[in-house]
């Protein structure tokens, strides 16, 4: 009698293992930017980047890096994470924004409030911000 044992270690990635190294598998830069009121704003944001990083603490997936981040994004660092349905990925500032990654693509979809007073074009509204690798 001969008996064969074998292991299959190849455990399939979650959502959530899978949307994580998508997310920090590089520095998204270079996005296409859209805004509601004022069209498309990638000019302005042709020296953006932002990067996650793995490093689970505190009920947070890990730390983000923002640089040249315009009035879209006042945060220049801090922790992030998805919510439980993985369609929103939340910075610990209280900043919430829809998002869909996959190998190659990034989107992140928010919203900024109007600033109290004074020019408001490019400042404020519904941002979406596309990236690609």
């Amino acid at each position: 009698m001969v008996m064969l044992i074998a292991c299959h270690s190849d455990e399939a990635e979650s959502a959530y293992e899978k949307n994580v190294n998508a997310i920090t598998s590089v520095a998204w830069t270079h996005p296409s930017v859209t805004n509601s009121a004022d069209g498309d704003l990638s000019a302005n944001y042709a020296d953006f980047a932002i990067l996650f990083t793995k490093q689970e603490a505190n009920g947070f997936a890990g730390t983000f890096v923002v640089s040249n981040g315009g009035y879209a994004f006042t945060e220049v660092t801090g922790r992030w994470k998805f919510n439980d349905a993985l369609t929103e990925l939340q910075f610990d500032s209280g900043k919430t924004m829809t998002f869909t990654v996959d190998e190659n693509h990034l989107s992140l979809d928010f919203t900024v409030a109007p600033p109290t007073g004074g020019r408001t074009d490019g400042l404020s509204g519904h941002f979406v911000f596309a990236f690609t690798k």
